[in-house]
């Protein structure tokens, strides 16, 4: 599987009059993805625009081949600016029984191009124990980026889907694990601090369940 994410940031009127979500869901099947995720960022984002477009392929050839009706979708009157990740495989799990996934969150992040391999390793580490420990997390999926498009250059991207987006800024957000494990791979304030950049937290309501990749 080869995935994408572009986080869009709409011109007002494209704002307001309310097709652009349209416009990139029939893109992106155009595009000849096999699942996508297209849904406004919810209350409690960051740096999250005004769409969430989320695509999964075949490999990275079927993108290469479709790319092409996304490209022009971001190229619309409609469209400001965007940036986004591509990525291939990286460590997935789910729990038995994801169906009741209603809401999809990303977290694209830039590892300090100085951190040790052991850092990052144990700052991996560090995220995917999180589910472990949070049974609203359905389903969880961290990568290294391929290729970035934007201002900044993401290194990660770590994706879950939730029970409901209450679970986000609930038990995600608040768990003990969150402050004292994960917090301090990005509290600037911490001698372990990596992540140098502001990140982009963006979270939409959706039925589909996009990290799992077994």
């Amino acid at each position: 599987m080869y995935d994408v994410i572009r986080i869009v940031h709409l011109h007002p009127r494209a704002r307001s009059d309310g097709t652009a979500a349209e416009e990139f869901r029939r893109a992106a099947a155009d595009s000849g993805a096999e699942t996508h995720v297209v849904g406004a960022p919810l209350a409690g984002s960051i740096a999250a625009g005004d769409l969430i477009v989320r695509l999964r392929y075949t490999d990275r050839a079927a993108w290469a081949a479709g790319r092409g009706a996304i490209d022009t979708a971001l190229a619309g009157p409609g469209v400001d600016r965007c940036h986004g990740a591509e990525f291939g495989a990286g460590t997935s799990g789910s729990l038995t029984g994801t169906a009741d996934a209603t809401c999809y969150r990303t977290l694209l992040l830039r590892v300090d191009p100085g951190t040790s391999a052991t850092d990052t390793a144990r700052f991996e580490h560090d995220l995917l124990a999180m589910p472990r420990h949070m049974p609203s997390i359905r389903a969880w999926n961290l990568s290294r980026v391929d290729s970035a498009c934007g201002t900044t250059p993401w290194t990660h991207v770590w994706e879950q889907t939730f029970a409901s987006p209450a679970d986000v800024t609930g038990q995600y957000l608040d768990h003990p694990v969150h402050w004292a494990v994960v917090d301090r791979w990005f509290d600037p304030e911490c001698p372990e601090s990596i992540i140098r950049d502001r990140v982009c937290h963006a979270f939409c309501a959706t039925g589909q369940d996009v990290p799992d990749r077994r």
